[in-house]
């Protein structure tokens, strides 16, 4: 009897879960019939997303793929929480992932018709792996409003909405060849313009300057925008972040112009409120616009050097570079193809873009990667078991680049057969003339580069600059450097930490090998904010960096600095205290041996001449004490 009892109780339990069961999917099903529209007393505030300027981007624009990309939406109670373009043989589609579970429904197109349509034609969500819905919606065009009817399973009603789908947020990859307006397809010559620039977005109360100064220099282009306030403190276009010009009455930024006649995104910083925000701008200068004021075609120019003191770069009239390295060292940069200038004699010619250089300098190669020019290598002298960057230790194994023999003995044979165009040497060629001499004979050109002669941190990364000119990626290094600048400019501008490092290493005789003041080593320390403790070195006849002085002399001055930081690049890494202690036991009385301070180089550290900014911003980071999470440092770690 209490058998069948159980039985009946489960099938009644189990009609009682399926009958709620087909009760919610009933009411979800009455819900989604409702075919009634939201009116204007139901909606909250209805935002025009069409900015004034925007030209619609069709499907044909575009290559076809898979982009993230930004939507602006009429109403804040849609709120996507990502979306995905789709393009596809000129269509697109997109979906939507939704930051909600409040709309069962979408129909591409005005509510008023989504009410009479067939169920069929309304877009029901699906989920993805994080329990999001999602829709997939076609997209007439980008830059244009989109009109999407959207249904709430909450109010029972449908809203209509228009949705943006922004062609500024997709990458430049994603566009057919020729699709923008550019300096390039404006055929622009180097000089200063003046160019009208229409600010959108932000709540429309900021100013700008119109027209805007614009500089042209080798097809880039470099705009002065003068805000009416002074209450931007920087402004960035992508991760690229710029600062403002000293001594401005009102904010004032100078900046690269990509496009033109379309909006260009940016973000500028304000600290107008109580707290710093950042807002985003569209800016659209107008090629029709475009006033020359005055052609560097005429007068020669030269590019302006925030910190390198030994190169220098003047564009001729005729649209000749005229490079000088070092004091005397003089080159003439020419477009391949272009005709020798009857005025060239006495100058080395190097054609351009460089293609197939022999790079002689290990401090070089990581410039041209930083540029995105590292394919422009085609030979090395340092072989494959030498690098410390893996990238070149990549290109070698591949053989993407190729071991040419040392500085002082290349393959000469292997550089002609495969069309060597440029060898690039540092100055310890100028003890095997002959090497030289030779390479010249072959009908090689020889640059020798002097960035080791630069005293100041920055102006060795600034050679970078160079090398984008060389290989046609000037744009490239231009931003590399501006991020290193900041980088190094936020640095210096912390308050001095009152303390003294020692930068080092014991050479196999046991004497310390120790860097004069002058070098920008002890500088790169000064601008972290601290000093060196070595004020009494000995006065050497030479051009050396280094000062090699005995342990003593080492021990009087070093004992008792807050940290030391030992060179392994030369003598090899130290893993341990107890491998200090094993090159001289007077390390023990060293304060920071007691305190723990010890830290050494990464040994790539001198192979890559853009770790400048960050070797000072590690610096900076131990001195001030805060090093706790060793995951932060790049270029130092601590000796356990």
């Amino acid at each position: 009897m209490m058998a069948v009892f159980r039985k009946h109780a489960s099938l009644l339990l189990i009609a009682v879960l399926l009958f709620a069961a087909c009760g919610q999917a009933q009411a979800e099903t009455t819900s989604a019939a409702s075919r009634e529209v939201a009116d204007a007393s139901q909606m909250t505030t209805v935002e025009n997303v069409v900015e004034d300027g925007m030209v619609p981007v069709s499907g044909e624009n575009l290559l076809d793929g898979d982009y993230a990309v930004t939507v602006d939406c009429s109403s804040s109670m849609f709120r996507i929480a990502e979306a995905v373009l789709h393009v596809l043989d000129g269509k697109l589609t997109a979906t939507i992932a939704m930051s909600g579970t409040s709309y069962l429904y979408v129909y591409p197109g005005p509510a008023e018709e989504a009410v009479i349509a067939d169920e069929n034609a309304w877009v029901r969500y699906t989920e993805d792996s994080e329990g999001r819905f999602c829709f997939t919606i076609p997209v007439e065009a980008l830059d244009a409003g989109v009109p999407c009817a959207a249904y709430s399973k909450n109010k029972n009603l449908w809203y209509d909405r228009t949705l943006l789908f922004r062609a500024d947020s997709l990458p430049v990859e994603a566009f057919q060849d020729g699709f923008f307006v550019t300096a390039e397809s404006l055929q622009l010559t180097d000089g200063e313009y003046l160019v009208d620039v229409a600010l959108s977005g932000g709540s429309g109360k900021a100013k700008l300057a119109s027209p805007a100064k614009l500089h042209v220099k080798n097809g880039t282009c470099i705009a002065t925008l003068v805000w009416g306030s002074r209450n931007y403190d920087y402004m960035r276009i992508g991760e690229t972040k710029y600062l403002p010009l000293p001594d401005m009455e009102t904010s004032t930024f100078e900046i690269p112009v990509s496009i033109f006649d379309r909006p260009m995104a940016v973000v500028a910083d304000t600290v107008a409120m109580s707290e710093p925000h950042e807002i985003e701008y569209g800016l659209l200068f107008s090629s029709e616009s475009l006033q020359l004021q005055n052609s560097e075609a005429d007068p020669a120019s030269e590019m302006e050097l925030a910190a390198a003191e030994q190169f220098r770069v003047e564009y001729r009239e005729d649209g000749a570079v005229l490079l000088t390295l070092g004091s005397q060292d003089s080159y003439l940069l020419l477009d391949r193809g272009a005709e020798i200038p009857e005025d060239a004699e006495g100058l080395t010619i190097i054609r351009v873009p460089v293609e197939q250089a022999y790079v002689a300098s290990s401090s070089v190669p990581d410039l041209f990667l930083r540029c995105g020019a590292l394919d422009r290598i085609r030979f090395t002298s340092t072989d494959e078991s030498s690098w410390r960057i893996p990238e070149l230790r990549e290109a070698l194994r591949e053989e993407r680049i190729l071991y040419a023999g040392k500085y002082n003995a290349p393959d000469y044979e292997l550089l002609l057969e495969e069309g060597c165009d440029l060898v690039i040497e540092n100055t310890m060629i100028l003890h095997n003339p002959e090497v030289k001499e030779k390479l010249e004979a072959l009908g090689l050109p020889v640059m020798i580069e002097y960035s080791s002669y630069e005293t100041e941190p920055l102006g060795r990364v600034e050679w970078i600059r160079l090398y984008g000119l060389l290989t046609g990626h000037q744009a490239e290094a231009d931003a590399f450097f501006q991020k290193q600048r900041e980088v190094l400019e936020n640095t210096a501008a912390e308050a001095p930490t009152g303390k003294t490092a020692a930068f080092f290493h014991i050479a196999s005789n046991g004497a310390a090998v120790v860097r004069r003041s002058s070098d920008y080593v002890t500088k790169m320390i000064e601008l972290a904010g601290g000093r060196s403790p070595f004020t009494e070195l000995p006065e050497e006849d030479n051009a050396l960096s280094t000062v090699t002085i005995q342990m003593e002399s080492f021990y009087a001055q070093a004992r008792d600095a807050d940290v030391l930081i030992y060179n392994s690049t030369v003598s090899g890494d130290l893993e341990r205290m107890q491998d200090l202690l094993t090159k001289s036991s007077l390390f023990e009385d060293f304060k920071a041996v007691q305190n723990g301070e010890v830290w050494c180089t990464e040994q790539s550290m001198f192979q890559q001449s853009s770790a400048t900014a960050g070797m000072i911003a590690d610096i900076h980071t131990i001195l001030s004490g805060e090093a706790e999470d060793l995951d932060q440092l790049t270029w130092l770690h601590r000796i356990r």
